[in-house]
């Protein structure tokens, strides 16, 4: 340890043996019965003591480079590059954010949150806000993105890292989130950055969606819990999600990255998550509910409100799905999660700290004026006031790129005019670029239209709600991370167990004809054949990036999970015959190359992993990216739950689509009849279909479908003996449930516990006979062995499951939040 300087005196009586307890910020300020009163807000700015007062504090210079003041336990630890930036006021330490050497409100960790953020906010210029009003673009976490630090150089304080720290790479996340900070200290307000992620995933916890199927709140829970910890200590201080729109639409394009179909389980999945993220817990992770502190990650629940009832299907993060319809008048069902679940968290946070509203138009083709202008939503007042009606107060950022790529309803609005309506609609930030001049010329619009005082004000309350958040996360107090606290976390036995625990729990099995599979298993390393996958080449999204793939062939299974387990019989491949792909040379792989194996003699059992039907189109055709973007040159098409091909004729296809004139007064008819689509990977019916007639008759087949939205099972459910489900999001990566856990369920060493968080439909008229935005209102798929695919089914060893779990969810879908709808 070593002595600091601060700013009036030297400081070496601060220096002590031993660390006191961590403890993170408090919603009140200094704890609740401390000896800590916080001054009057006219007493700051306040001088440092004198050298005559005794420091109670603590300091280490880490590993990382930054220094670590621990005042003492129960009080918040400090964090410095420059020793300089630590005053000591009343023996205790602080820091200096803005280096003027004494201590300002919001500077005082005694005081409530909400008095530091507003003291910050209102201590600023309209040009210091401008830079604030940005949530940047995507950095690597390496520091090799020069945009994102020429943003930081210009003010930006706040992006998304699409790096993704794991057990490999969390030491460069660590270097590279200390650089940053170390930049904003220095900076002319010392205003931290807030560093957030996309949902990722770690320590093999599925994503959301694979996670409903647990349907058990306990599982939601410790999950956000672990994915706090780990981006907490990697930097990371607020995650983009979680994404908890009802997906009532089952072709939904985006319907992998959210929780379920119905109201009830996606509220209480976001009030048991968003405790696990937002609380730090203590020894009893059960109940040690310590609110906000050293190891809580904020959330950003997403979409506010009804991307998932899109039009067809299509995406709201295109052009080409821009109106979410309600042909049942059901917005009021898509509010549940976000009114009764993440404005009442099932922690002591309270609330989600932040929102991000959706891209699309809200409309109800029964009510035409009753879900307010046509307007994207965060540009929509009768979404936002909804939310501040209720009082609610925390930090509202846009979904990217609303103000020229898709500002859905504001076309005909300047990029001022539509960042100057956001603005009025309390939109703290806009997200996926860094445009302070934007920013400066729609102060100038507001300035002119309502006076300096009024667009000032304006501009200070979106700044105060950014800073709320900063300050409940620390970032005040301890923007810093250590990478050996990082490092503790990644390699917690603990957290693999929980994933592991987790990843069993989500898969459903949904087929087991004649008990082929049981706890009693399938003896010593029977013979299994696995077949060789081939995949085309395709446009595939990583890390929300489209990219081009050749064509591959590849065993779409851990080897070493196989071999563990089973004796391992597979194909052989020849030499790649397809056409070069994309400009190269060489040729690749077509799905002819694979040698299909003929000798099936002492197999006992086929294992087969295959995808849902793989919609070529995904709702519309169109040239390349920036077609889908613009929505020009556009043949909307069906998306198809199906593996053969499919003609959207059938006699529920509307023949207009439902979406008004635009705001040009234009009507464009989306309608989808008569057009038709086809599966990418309907080779993979194929595959099952010829192995199940090849193998010999004792022989079972096991069918493992890692699913990104509902199917239509009559073509390839008779086929298979077993059939198990997990779930997998390709928006961010996550490819599905681990490989362990599924031969965890064929072994019998553990037993299925996974419910369907959607009906799978019993055929593509289904689909086109429901409403986009009515949940649960399919016939679902009734199989061989006469269980039906409904929502909440699932088997176990003894048969159907029926539980609490299933006793509590399988009542009607709510239509109405608790919390009563004030609208503007």
């Amino acid at each position: 340890m070593r002595g600091i300087t601060r700013r009036g005196f030297l400081a070496t009586s601060a220096v002590a043996a031993g660390l006191m307890g961590l403890a993170g910020c408090s919603e009140q300020g200094a704890p609740s019965g401390s000896e800590l009163a916080a001054p009057s807000a006219d007493s700051y700015p306040i001088d440092p003591d004198g050298t005559d007062i005794k420091a109670k504090w603590s300091s280490e210079t880490l590993r990382d480079g930054w220094t670590r003041a621990t005042n003492p336990e129960g009080y918040p630890e400090i964090g410095v590059m420059d020793t300089a930036r630590i005053i000591q006021v009343d023996g205790y330490a602080f820091r200096d954010m803005n280096g003027n050497g004494k201590l300002d409100l919001w500077e005082d960790w005694r005081q409530p949150v909400d008095d530091r953020a507003r003291a910050l906010a209102d201590s600023l210029s309209a040009e210091d806000i401008f830079p604030l009003l940005f949530h940047g673009g995507a950095s690597s976490g390496t520091g090799d993105d020069p945009d994102a630090m020429d943003w930081l150089e210009a003010g930006s304080r706040a992006g998304v890292t699409r790096f993704q720290p794991d057990i490999e790479s969390y030491g460069t996340h660590v270097a590279w989130i200390n650089e940053v900070q170390e930049v904003c200290e220095k900076s002319k307000n010392g205003i931290p950055y807030l560093n957030s992620t996309d949902p990722y995933y770690t320590f093999e916890i599925p994503p959301v969606y694979g996670l409903a199927a647990a349907m058990d709140p306990d599982v939601w829970r410790k999950a956000g819990m672990w994915l706090s910890r780990a981006w907490r200590s990697a930097g990371i201080r607020l995650e983009l999600g979680p994404q908890i729109d009802v997906y009532s639409e089952p072709t939904g394009e985006r319907l992998s990255g959210s929780v379920s179909e119905d109201p009830a389980v996606n509220r209480d999945f976001v009030k048991a998550f968003g405790a696990g993220m937002q609380s730090t817990w203590g020894d009893d992770e059960a109940t040690d509910d310590q609110g906000w502190g050293s190891e809580s990650c904020a959330i950003m629940i997403k979409h506010f409100v009804g991307e998932g009832s899109p039009e067809g299907g299509r995406g709201d993060h295109y052009e080409s799905g821009k109106w979410n319809v309600f042909p049942g008048s059901n917005f009021n069902a898509h509010l549940i999660p976000f009114l009764d679940g993440g404005l009442h968290l099932d922690s002591k946070t309270g609330e989600a700290a932040g929102m991000m509203p959706c891209y699309g138009i809200a409309y109800d083709p029964n009510e035409p004026d009753a879900l307010g202008e046509y307007v994207g939503s965060s540009y929509s007042d009768h979404n936002v006031s909804i939310l501040r009606n209720l009082g609610y107060d925390g930090m509202l950022c846009t979904d990217w790129g609303i103000l020229e790529t898709l500002p859905n309803g504001v076309k005909d609005l300047t990029v001022a005019e539509r960042f100057a309506k956001l603005m009025d609609n309390s939109i703290s930030q806009h997200g996926g670029s860094f445009q302070p001049e934007v920013a400066a010329e729609a102060y100038q619009i507001m300035v002119d239209e309502q006076g300096e005082e009024q667009a000032l004000a304006t501009l200070r309350e979106n700044a105060r709600r950014l800073f709320r958040t900063e300050i409940l996360v620390d970032l005040f107090d301890q923007p810093y991370s250590d990478r050996t606290a990082a490092k503790e976390v990644f390699e917690s036995e603990a957290a693999a167990a929980f994933g592991a625990d987790a990843s069993d729990k989500c898969v459903v099995m949904l087929k087991n004809a004649g008990g082929t599979i049981s706890e009693a298993g399938l003896g010593d390393k029977p013979k299994v054949y696995v077949p060789l996958s081939f995949s085309p080449s395709q446009v595939v999204w990583e890390n929300v990036d489209p990219v081009n793939k050749p064509a591959s062939v590849y065993l779409d299974f851990d080897e070493g999970v196989l071999n563990e387990n089973f004796t391992l019989v597979t194909d052989e491949v020849g030499d790649p015959t397809g056409a070069p792909f994309d400009g190269e040379t060489e040729n690749q792989y077509q799905e002819s190359d694979i040698i299909r194996r003929t000798d099936f003699s002492d197999v006992k059992l086929a294992i087969i992993k295959i995808e849902n039907p793989n919609d070529a189109y995904q709702g519309a055709e169109g040239n390349d990216l920036e077609n889908w973007l613009s929505g020009e040159n556009i043949t909307y098409r069906p998306i198809s739950l199906q593996y053969r091909p499919y003609t959207a004729d059938n006699e529920y296809v509307r023949k207009e689509s439902l979406n008004p004139e635009d705001e040009f007064g234009t009507y464009e008819n989306r309608s989808v009849y008569g057009q038709s689509t086809y599966a990418l990977n309907e080779a993979s019916l194929d595959l099952v279909m010829q192995t199940k007639a090849a193998l010999p008759e004792d022989a079972k087949l096991i069918l493992i479908i890692n699913a990104d939205r509902p199917m239509v099972f009559s073509e390839i459910e008779p086929y298979a003996d077993v059939i198990l489900m997990g779930w997998r999001n390709p928006m961010f990566g996550f490819s599905g449930i681990s490989d362990a856990a599924f031969v965890r369920v064929i072994t019998g060493q553990s037993e299925p516990y996974g419910v369907l968080a959607h009906q799978q439909p019993a055929s593509m008229d289904e689909v086109y006979k429901q409403l986009e935005d009515v949940p649960r209102d399919m016939e679902p798929y009734t199989d061989s062995e006469g269980n039906t695919y409904d929502f909440c089914f699932g088997l176990n060893w003894s048969g159907v499951i029926d539980d609490e779990r299933t006793q509590t969810y399988k009542a009607n879908p709510l239509t109405e939040p608790e919390t009563e709808v004030v609208r503007s």
